[in-house]
């Protein structure tokens, strides 16, 4: 639907049936519009039979694209990662524009019934290229944040915070890490003295 229509203008475009629960970004681009998201091939661990044994093939979300043809009709979808993943995120500053980088949890543990990463990852998709931090067994990431170093900077210049469960000391730790460098030595790392809930959604709001 146009961002000025109605219920009248909706157009409906066909693909591979999937669920998705959370997009990272969209964008118009040349008359098509471009969506990247978390997609799964099939949910199943929201079912009365989910287990552990659904963390496997298409069970798992994994980054992918469509690409919506306005003019001709038609989408194009293409897998981007074949690594599984939750809660991707972009700079905000992009948010309905097109974007370049994208961050998310990956690596979910295969010995839960429910879903706790232990590392995030960062794509270039202007490059095709990624970078992982793994935080190690035992441990649970939460969503990753960018955060500009200001307004006018460029997209990737900035940090990425995440909050960090560890059940060895069952406490939590808060990463910051340099955006253009998320496997490298930490900016800061802050031991909270408990644990925070393991969560879905964070946001950001400089002071």
């Amino acid at each position: 639907m146009p961002r000025t229509g109605g219920s009248s203008d909706v157009r409906w475009f066909e693909t591979d049936a999937s669920y998705v629960f959370h997009p990272l970004n969209a964008y118009e681009d040349d008359g098509r519009i471009v969506l990247d998201v978390a997609r799964y091939g099939r949910l199943d661990f929201m079912t009365p039979a989910g287990s552990q044994e659904t963390w496997k093939g298409d069970t798992m979300a994994r980054l992918h694209r469509w690409t919506i043809d306005l003019a001709g009709g038609g989408v194009r979808s293409t897998p981007l990662d074949d690594t599984s993943c939750e809660f991707p995120r972009t700079d905000e500053r992009r948010l309905g524009r097109r974007h370049r980088y994208g961050y998310a949890v990956v690596e979910p543990s295969p010995t839960t019934t429910m879903p706790v990463w232990s590392a995030i990852r960062r794509w270039d998709l202007e490059r095709g290229t990624s970078e992982t931090r793994r935080f190690g067994a035992g441990c649970g990431a939460g969503e990753p944040l960018f955060i500009p170093r200001d307004a006018a900077t460029a997209e990737d210049d900035g940090w990425v915070i995440v909050l960090v469960y560890d059940a060895a000391r069952n406490a939590s730790d808060f990463h910051v890490l340099d955006a253009r460098d998320i496997a490298g030595e930490p900016v800061a790392t802050v031991k909270l003295p408990h644990r925070v809930p393991y969560g879905f959604h964070g946001n950001w709001v400089a002071a």
